[in-house]
């Protein structure tokens, strides 16, 4: 064998290799008119115009006038996943005075049972001077937090959070870099949603994949319609 065909031949073993290794993006939205993503139809949650930015669409979720309840998002059908990464960007543009917090969702059992992700500001209910706080909840017998970290996190400012669960270890960052870690996740297996509580917030580029990374450049994992399940959680 010639070696330029042995470089030819070596050249698509790699590139097999690699398309075998890239994850697999399960969802993607950018609120940018895709029409086989639906969302609750519900004053709480629109999708608009970005307020900064006339060239984006965004995922407004507004629960400033619900003191006693927090909004969940569930996204029916991936209750199967294990291992994977949820990423969102969001942008805090309003709040109460006592608190605004918005969180990722990942190994949803139920409505009660799930790992919570929440960046807040103003955490000032709940017996913690920090004002900009993120907190890791193993939501099921009440509320306890099970890893936290301290955060910087100002009114109308974008940021990005990150979410990977792989067997009973969670990691989560924020705008990049690593801030926190918990390695006992109780939940072998579930879905993934949204929480949000007393504050206005922009959502944007809302995206799940598989432990391998991100992989934007191929196609989701199916062309069904994908719905949203809104629920109502009383704190």
């Amino acid at each position: 064998m010639r070696v330029r065909e042995l470089w030819v031949i070596s050249f698509w073993v790699i590139l097999l290799l690699f398309r075998n290794a890239m994850a697999e993006t399960l969802f993607f939205d950018d609120f940018e008119g895709n029409a086989e993503i639906e969302w609750p139809d519900v004053p709480e949650i629109t999708i608009e115009t970005d307020p900064g930015n006339p060239d984006n669409t965004v995922l407004i979720f507004d629960t400033r006038n619900d003191q006693k309840n927090a909004d969940v998002l569930f996204l029916e059908g991936f209750e199967d996943l294990t291992d994977y990464t949820m990423r969102a960007k969001f942008n805090i543009v309003g709040e109460t005075a006592e608190f605004a917090a918005i969180g990722l969702i990942v190994r949803a059992q139920s409505a009660k049972e799930y790992m919570l992700v929440e960046p807040a500001r103003k955490r000032l209910c709940c017996g913690d001077p920090r004002e900009n706080i993120l907190n890791v909840f193993e939501r099921g017998d009440g509320w306890p937090i099970v890893a936290k970290a301290d955060i910087d996190i100002e009114i109308d400012e974008w940021h990005e959070l990150s979410v990977t669960v792989v067997d009973k270890k969670l990691t989560v960052s924020l705008d990049g870099k690593q801030v926190t870690e918990y390695g006992k996740v109780p939940y072998p297996k579930g879905g993934f949603g949204i929480r949000e509580w007393r504050s206005e917030t922009l959502i944007d580029d809302v995206e799940v994949f598989d432990k391998g990374g991100s992989s934007l450049a191929v196609e989701p994992r199916d062309k069904l319609t994908i719905t949203w399940g809104r629920l109502k959680a009383a704190q």
